[in-house]
């Protein structure tokens, strides 16, 4: 449960400076940023102030977005129904940066011409598309992008309004390496470009150089501290994370039967070509890192084998035993699986936590991890990396797939990888 935390004293922001939020309280963070984007009142003891001609023009880009949207259209797996014709379910991505979408239009409106919004618009789409690499995005189905993929979309959606202030609540998270140095390039560019940043970081390397100010969030206030200051107190902790799940090494001497078998996938979407001959087998007991950048099928092989996608009909797919056909009952497989996801999160409105006690509490045979420490602080992260290697140490014949873009959200004893892309 998070603590309760008072946000007070003055905050202003200024054209031209970048901010950064550290601390072990995400919910706190969270709550502040949206304080900051105008989606919560002030609370008593705190002001907000701007410089001239940026109140209103405050744009945030958040996980919460992402659970708005698959409520609205739906669970996430429709990302699996994508169909050949790249028609997909629900709109796509140029749907969702349309001039009426970024400033809430109705098309059916009658009223001013917002020529001025219009050609502000159209010279910051000429400027946005190249920095996010989105033209190869713009006909896909918004719903059937890796999360790497939706948080670029709607980055875009939020600086296509042209904002004096971005505030970004832990945009870092969920993306691969190459994608978070790329994030922090485009950050330095935006702010190079007068763009102000407000940033929210688990870790103290997701800041990019533009920051001019690091805030830390203590337990009982804000405090503003020097960088070198949250460095030390990060550094302490991997230190006690280190001295509390030492002793859970990788599982020894796998027995031989497979629990999971993946024979020549192949899975094309449209035009862009996936898996071409893909095979994979996870044995009982093995403990396997699932890596790859964003895009790469990560996500879409775990969905084979739980079978939310229905191209696990289509190829040679067999979990504990029971090859994937037509007729075959799900339901039997199933219930020895457990699993965490961000889809999961964006449609059930859970924490990654919440996920795990309900998937370790079928007591699993299978435990698939599909990024587990997503929108969880240091503190919670700690936690459950915890509870996985506990879980595992006492079950040796469990197997699990863990995917994970950090090394340190990894839990102890998963001594196996394979790569993607």
């Amino acid at each position: 449960m998070t603590k309760a935390i008072s946000i007070g004293g003055t905050w202003r922001f200024e054209r031209g400076r970048c901010w950064a939020l550290l601390g072990d309280d995400g919910a706190a963070k969270s709550r502040l940023c949206r304080i900051v984007a105008g989606e919560e009142p002030v609370p008593r003891g705190m002001s907000v102030e701007m410089d001239e001609g940026m109140e209103g023009r405050v744009r945030l880009v958040s996980f919460a977005q992402q659970r708005a949207a698959a409520r609205k259209g739906g669970f996430l797996q429709a990302r699996y129904y994508s169909l050949v014709d790249d028609a997909g379910p629900g709109d796509t991505v140029a749907d969702v940066l349309s001039f009426n979408r970024v400033f809430d239009v109705n098309p059916f409106e009658v009223g001013r011409s917002r020529l001025a919004e219009r050609r502000s618009y159209a010279a910051a789409r000429r400027r946005i598309m190249p920095l996010l690499r989105l033209r190869d995005l713009m006909d896909r189905p918004f719903l059937a992008l890796s999360n790497g993929e939706t948080r670029r979309v709607l980055l875009a959606h939020a600086l296509l309004s042209a904002p004096a202030l971005l505030v970004l609540d832990d945009p870092c998270a969920g993306l691969d390496p190459e994608r978070r140095d790329e994030l922090k390039r485009l950050l330095d560019t935006l702010a190079a470009q007068g763009t102000s940043l407000l940033i929210s970081v688990r870790h103290e390397d997701e800041i990019p150089s533009c920051v001019t100010e690091v805030r830390y969030l203590g337990r009982e206030r804000w405090e503003c501290r020097e960088r070198w200051e949250c460095r030390d107190r990060r550094d302490h902790r991997d230190r006690r994370d280190r001295e509390i799940l030492q002793g859970h090494p990788a599982t020894q001497g796998h027995p031989a039967t497979p629990v999971v078998e993946l024979r020549g996938i192949r899975i094309c979407f449209g035009r862009r070509k996936l898996f071409d001959g893909f095979s994979w087998t996870v044995r009982r007991g093995e403990h396997w890192v699932l890596q790859g950048p964003n895009g790469s099928g990560k996500t879409t092989l775990l969905a084979l084998i739980t079978g939310d996608s229905p191209l696990a009909y289509a190829n040679d797919v067999t979990v504990f035993g029971v090859r994937r056909a037509p007729g075959t009952e799900l339901a039997k497989v199933r219930r020895r699986i457990g699993m965490v996801s961000p889809e999961q999160q964006s449609y059930l409105g859970l924490g990654a936590d919440e996920l795990l006690e309900m998937a370790l509490r079928k007591k699993p045979d299978l435990l698939l991890l599909d990024e587990p420490c997503l929108n969880l602080d240091v503190a919670a992260a700690r936690r459950l990396r915890s509870r996985v290697a506990h879980y595992l140490s006492s079950r040796p014949d469990c197997t699990a797939i863990c995917v994970a873009h950090r090394p340190d959200d990894i839990p102890p004893g998963f001594g196996m990888s394979i790569s993607l892309g």
